[in-house]
């Protein structure tokens, strides 16, 4: 079963557990995700005008791995109304849309078009920084994208939410590491941005840098104090592979050639086993003396865009 026939089914199920339901609802919407459609099923609260995404990709994870559809309804039900018990009214104008939540996040330009005509949004080089309100609880996390409407209502421009965004603690302390190895003990050892220095003397030269949401982990490079200081510990500039939305992978320049690098990502992208998280098929380059980030050509091009510049310290 395709993932959009798993969505209709479950909706059906929903609706069949829900029927004398007064205190939620659901709603379905379809959003855009790098150029195609993807449907999404919201928890409405009675009384409320916003929607709540439910987890369906997870969801359908779980039916790929033999879960009956009921069951997952089933799961979704005690969801809602635990969401119910606990969520307060007004939720969202009160604690998600505050200033402090705006995290930076790169998608591709590429497939995403229509949603850049309603968003605010900064080119950088085949991507764009886009804005999203982080709210964090335990070991989940929900993102909503800050629009065009909620600018203008702060007076801001997108250079002024770039800056803004860059400085907050909820993405400043969010980076986290894998370290990279053939070891897989020590793949699996996970370290945050303020405990870099347990990385040894990065002996390996080579990190995947993400977020501890790992959910568009990818904008972590856009962090330059961050960068300057890998940079510091690889003691040279490095090569920066676009895994996907979620990820980037730091390599020391002096450990590969160019052509290799860009060999990694070209075969990533070919076998990627989540195709819609595509970020780019270029490789980027950390100046370590500059400070900034710029695209490298691949070697049937030649690379012209300019980068967003990047401040050190942003404007409040």
């Amino acid at each position: 079963m395709e993932y959009h026939e798993f969505v209709e089914e479950l909706e059906k199920s929903l609706q069949d557990q829900m029927k004398g339901e007064t205190a939620f609802s659901i709603q379905t919407q379809t959003i855009q995700n790098n150029g195609e459609d993807q449907k999404e099923i919201l928890y409405c609260r009675a009384g409320e005008t916003w929607g709540l995404p439910l987890p369906v990709e997870e969801a359908y994870d779980d039916f790929l791995e033999g879960i009956p559809i009921e069951k997952i309804a089933q799961k979704m039900m005690k969801l809602m109304k635990r969401y119910t018990e606990v969520v307060p009214r007004n939720w969202r104008e009160k604690y998600i849309y505050l200033p402090e939540n705006i995290v930076p996040a790169l998608i591709p330009s590429e497939g995403n078009e229509v949603l850049l005509e309603k968003i605010p949004h900064i080119p950088f080089y085949d991507l764009q920084i886009i804005f999203k309100f982080r709210v964090s609880g335990g070991e989940s996390c929900e993102t909503v994208t800050v629009t065009d409407e909620y600018i203008l209502e702060q007076g801001w421009t997108e250079q002024e939410l770039l800056d803004l965004s860059l400085n907050n603690e909820i993405f400043k302390e969010s980076a986290l590491f894998v370290h990279m190895s053939e070891n897989v003990q020590e793949m699996a050892v996970l370290t945050k941005s303020d405990d870099l220095e347990q990385l040894k003397d990065f002996r390996d030269r080579a990190l995947l840098l993400t977020n501890i949401y790992f959910d568009f982990g990818a904008a972590s490079v856009l962090n330059q104090e961050l960068m300057c200081r890998i940079a510091d510990g690889f003691g040279e500039n490095m090569y920066i592979i676009p895994a996907d939305i979620e990820a980037c992978m730091l390599v020391a320049e002096s450990d590969l050639a160019q052509k290799d690098v860009q060999e990694i990502l070209d075969h990533y992208n070919r076998f990627s086993l989540a195709p819609k998280k595509k970020l780019s098929d270029h490789i980027y380059y950390f100046d370590r003396e500059k400070k900034e980030i710029r695209q490298l050509a691949r070697p049937e091009e030649k690379i012209e865009k300019r980068p967003a510049q990047v401040p050190d310290k942003g404007r409040r």
